[in-house]
């Protein structure tokens, strides 16, 4: 059953097609638009491609999802991925956005849509565009047979690695909605309170020595952290 709300999709499975094969591995393409521009500027991008149309003989791609980087890195991502001929548009909300691409209709094109764009596959996750060039991978499907094919293709012509193939149950499945939308203060505020352990059980590190550590307003750094934490929340929960 799939059940819509907010730009958010989940799809909750039945218990005959919860145990699905999930393969788990990455690959490197080349020619790809994201990857080295994800190298280039350490930007790691958490994309969904939502869909696949042919118009005007030739392929449509749109692709939607998050990116992390400081902003100056995120602007110049942006900017580069504008100045590829195979970009038609980029929309940008915050750290989301939305890319339209097309590609000339050929035999090549075809049999890669028809294996990266299987109907029989499910996303569990993202694909992740790492920092590092590479993209990482989680799909399932029922059949096994299936799930072999985009490992091979991955691995013949995209550098690919397999970490793990096995049957597994499914608990959920992400897509669309993939981060609640914080402002930029708010995000900032998340991140420090993050990386300076603020969250590890046992608290060894007040907010207040954290926002003096850090030389800021701590009401000020103390009202973007409790938004961010409480939109978090109410995401995880909204729907459970």
């Amino acid at each position: 059953m799939i059940n819509k709300g907010r730009g958010v999709i989940f799809i909750y499975l039945t218990d005959n097609y919860r145990i699905m094969w999930v393969a788990k591995f990455k690959l490197k393409d080349d020619e790809d638009i994201y990857s080295p521009l994800c190298k280039k500027f350490r930007i790691e991008f958490f994309a969904v491609p939502y869909t696949n149309f042919i118009k005007n003989k030739k392929i449509n791609l749109l692709v939607g999802g998050t990116i992390s980087g400081s902003e100056e890195n995120k602007r110049k991502f942006i900017q580069e991925v504008k100045k590829d001929k195979r970009v038609k548009t980029v929309e940008k909300h915050h750290d989301f956005i939305l890319v339209h691409v097309q590609h000339p209709l050929s035999r090549e094109s075809k049999a890669e849509i028809r294996i990266f764009y299987n109907p029989q596959y499910i996303r569990v996750k993202p694909v992740h565009v790492a920092s590092d060039g590479w993209e990482y991978w989680e799909i399932a499907s029922l059949n096994r047979k299936e799930l072999n094919k985009i490992i091979q293709a991955a691995t013949r012509y995209y550098h690919g690695e397999l970490f793990s193939i096995k049957k597994e149950t499914l608990r959920s499945v992400t897509s669309l909605e993939l981060t609640p939308l914080l402002t930029e203060k708010q995000l900032e505020a998340l991140r420090i309170a993050y990386k300076a352990g603020y969250y590890k059980y046992p608290r060894k590190l007040t907010l207040q020595r954290l926002a003096k550590t850090i030389k800021r307003s701590y009401s000020t750094f103390q009202e973007n952290l409790r938004k961010a934490e409480n939109k978090i929340i109410d995401y995880f929960l909204r729907y459970r």
